[in-house]
């Protein structure tokens, strides 16, 4: 397995960085530039009220937000699914951010929450070939994600030792490669 848009990593027992201690990461983007992803194991528990001076009220009380990762950590993105919303862009595979606020706020209180939101300050980012050094050298194991993980904002405690045990949904044995 190799890294690519949609995989998690998960973060090897060896990786002592605290940014990255115990955490899994969702790969939204990977190419020969670099990578991007956001850590999806770090919710906060606080209100979007007290992160967003502008939040729609039917979102103000919502508990979606998670750290993102090291980078631009005073930064929020805002994922969800709902591609065809007005001034939305596509970030990785039916995945998208920003868009019409208050649109998305209407579906979301409307019952539509598989759509997401959910609120990443910082993200994850590796420079060209960075990512795979650390892969080589036992820092990440690379596992099979899939996008409600990403959208979760109540991720199991458990996530990580799931993931790196394999024993979430089957998962093939680590990938090192």
């Amino acid at each position: 397995m190799k890294p690519r848009p949609g995989i998690v990593l998960v973060a090897s027992p060896k990786l002592t960085d605290s940014n990255f201690q115990r955490t899994v990461v969702y790969l939204l983007e990977h190419s020969d530039g670099g990578s991007l992803g956001f850590v999806i194991n770090r919710p906060l528990d606080v209100p979007l009220s007290e992160l967003w001076g502008e939040v729609p009220a039917c979102l103000a009380g919502a508990k979606v937000a998670a750290e993102g990762g090291p980078v631009d950590r005073h930064k929020g993105l805002l994922l969800h699914r709902a591609l065809d919303l007005s001034g939305a862009q596509a970030m990785g595979e039916g995945v998208a951010v920003g868009g019409d606020i208050g649109e998305l706020a209407e579906r979301w209180s409307a019952g539509s929450d598989d759509t997401g939101p959910r609120l990443f300050l910082g993200h994850s980012g590796w420079t060209s070939g960075q990512l795979a050094a650390e892969i080589e050298e036992g820092a990440w194991i690379l596992r099979p994600g899939r996008i409600d993980l990403l959208l979760n904002p109540k991720p199991s405690d458990m996530l990580w030792h799931q993931l790196l045990e394999g024993a979430l949904g089957g998962m093939p044995d680590p990938s090192r490669n």
